[in-house]
């Protein structure tokens, strides 16, 4: 059952808010301290937040155990509140410890305003399973070992047979990684385009050579396929040219072809006049062969009664 919250309570914390509005409030407002870094600083607080604070002044040790020249827990770059500041000659770094989930946009957006400050390079801590690849960070597995033994569960990457770096779950010590860090023997970088971590300059040597080399053989293919579709361009240009004159050729036969076709069919008209023309004369001859057989039929009819009246005329004799 929800209960109204008392009008003269003021809530310091996000935890004593939540206990208030779930009608299960601890009573009275404590003493408060100065509010400093990220964290409330309220008692409650400051007591369930003591793991990271153990964290904060470690990790500040450990920093100038591996050679900073200065360290400081809490501290503020231009106005800017941090976990841990440590510097090393000219080199000024920040480590910030998380907690809960780490954001990737307000993350870069802090890292941008400490860098505009003068930050060199920024380090978030985080618990085992909050760990994001695409800042600088590392995951611890335990923030509450036993005898400070912290312990890198994620954010490490190592080379492999290819020289290719890759993420990897090796063993590694917070403070052996602090301490190469701040030697500038461990550095951040890039994997491929959604994947980043933490590893030795050589590891990143390693896989910056790899990269070239295969930089160099796509570009040596690339190189080799440029030359292939030079080659098949004028092929197809010699091919284009051929099939060119093969049209032209084409053409010019069917202009050959329409004379001709023409030719012919001015000869056939002439063809089927003469045809005409035969087909009359030979009308003309079967008339007129007719006609001679006929005139031949009366002139034998004629010798024949002429002989005839002859031969009786010389009967009568």
């Amino acid at each position: 059952m929800r209960t109204k919250r008392r009008s003269d309570t003021q809530v310091v914390c996000g935890r004593r808010a939540l206990l208030d509005e779930l009608g299960i409030s601890e009573g009275g407002r404590r003493a408060t301290t100065e509010r400093t870094g990220y964290g409330c600083g309220c008692p409650d607080c400051v007591a369930t937040q003591w793991n990271t604070q153990r964290l904060h002044h470690w990790i500040c040790g450990r920093l100038l155990a591996a050679g900073a020249d200065e360290a400081e827990v809490d501290a503020r770059v231009d106005d800017i509140p941090v976990d841990v500041y440590w510097r090393r000659g000219d080199r000024r770094c920040v480590v910030e410890v998380r907690s809960g989930p780490l954001d990737i946009t307000s993350a870069r957006a802090h890292r941008k305003r400490l860098q505009a400050a003068g930050i060199d390079d920024v380090l978030w801590v985080c618990p085992q399973g909050y760990w994001v690849p695409l800042v600088p960070a590392v995951g611890v597995a335990d923030f509450a070992p036993a005898a400070a033994d912290y312990r890198i569960d994620q954010g490490m990457v190592a080379a492999g047979s290819t020289g290719f770096a890759a993420p990897t779950r090796a063993n590694w010590e917070l403070r052996d990684f602090l301490q190469g860090w701040v030697k500038d023997e461990i550095a951040w970088g890039h994997v491929d385009l959604t994947t980043g971590g933490w590893a030795e300059v050589g590891t990143w040597e390693r896989h910056t050579a790899a990269q070239a080399a295969m930089i160099e053989q796509q570009r040596t293919e690339l190189r080799d396929q440029r030359v292939e579709l030079a080659v098949s361009r004028q092929t197809v240009r010699e091919k284009q040219k051929l099939v060119s004159r093969l049209h032209h050729r084409i053409d010019r036969a069917g202009v050959y072809a329409d004379a001709e076709a023409i030719t012919m069919a001015g000869l056939r008209s002439e063809l089927v006049a003469q045809q005409r023309i035969a087909a009359g004369l030979r009308a003309t001859i079967g008339r007129m062969d007719r006609t001679l057989n006929q005139w031949q039929w009366l002139t034998c009819c004629a010798m024949l009664l002429v002989l005839t009246v002859m031969t009786g005329a010389m009967v009568m004799r």
